[in-house]
C-alpha cells in the first residue's frame, strides 16, 4: 500500500512537471461586455462591463477575481396603482472568484467560466454566473471571447409593507427585501 501510494505520487508529479513546460502559465486578464435579459417574475435587465485578473495554471485552467459594474433598469411590478416591489434604476457593483476551463490548445477553443462573488453596493448580496462559448485566439495569449450563460443574483427591492393611515388615505409604508433574480446574458470578452 505504502509503495503504492508512493509510485502513485513519483507518477503524477513527473506528469504536472511535463504538463508545466507545455503550458502557458502565469498572469492572465480578461475585459468582458456583457447583457442579461431578466427572466421569471421580475424581468430586469442590466448592461454590464467586468474584469477579471489571475493565474493561467495551466494551458486549460485559470482561477482569478474580479470586479463588475451592472447598470441595472427601474423595476416596479407591472399592472398595480401601487406596485408591490420597485427598485430605482443602479449601479450594482460585484466582486467575484472567477474559475475557468478552456478545453484544447487549438486556434478556436470551447470554455466554461463560473464566476461567484458578493455585491457591495445597494444592499445587494449573492452574485453568480456561469457561462459557456468559445475562445478565438488573435495573437499569442490573446484573444476574443465570446459566451452565454445564466446569472443567479440576489438583489434588494423596496417591498409594499402596509398602509398606514386608516380612512381613505392611500399613505403606506416599504421595507427593504433581497429577491433572487434568473437571467440570461450573453457576453463578448477579450483576454490578455
Amino acid at each position: 500500500m505504502k509503495k503504492t501510494l508512493i509510485l502513485s505520487i513519483m507518477v503524477l508529479a513527473c506528469l504536472m512537471a511535463k504538463a508545466q513546460e507545455n503550458s502557458s502559465r502565469g498572469y492572465r486578464g480578461y475585459a468582458d461586455l456583457g447583457y442579461t435579459i431578466g427572466v421569471g417574475y421580475y424581468d430586469l435587465n442590466s448592461f454590464e462591463i467586468s474584469t477579471t485578473h489571475g493565474y493561467q495554471l495551466s494551458s486549460y485552467f485559470f482561477i482569478g477575481a474580479g470586479v463588475g459594474f451592472h447598470f441595472m433598469q427601474e423595476y416596479k411590478t407591472p399592472d398595480m396603482n401601487i406596485p408591490m416591489d420597485i427598485r430605482d434604476s443602479k449601479v450594482s457593483i460585484p466582486f467575484y472568484v472567477d474559475f475557468r476551463g478552456t478545453f484544447g490548445k487549438r486556434r478556436v477553443a470551447p470554455f466554461v467560466d463560473l464566476k461567484l462573488g458578493y455585491f457591495v453596493t445597494n444592499g445587494d448580496a449573492f452574485y453568480s454566473h456561469i457561462s459557456a462559448g468559445v475562445r478565438i485566439r488573435t495573437v499569442e495569449k490573446q484573444a476574443v471571447t465570446i459566451g452565454i450563460g445564466g446569472s443567479y443574483e440576489s438583489l434588494r427591492f423596496e417591498t409594499f409593507d402596509q398602509f398606514v393611515s386608516p380612512g381613505l388615505n392611500m399613505d403606506y409604508s416599504r421595507t427593504p427585501q433581497n429577491y433572487y433574480l434568473d437571467g440570461v446574458a450573453i457576453k463578448v470578452g477579450y483576454e490578455f
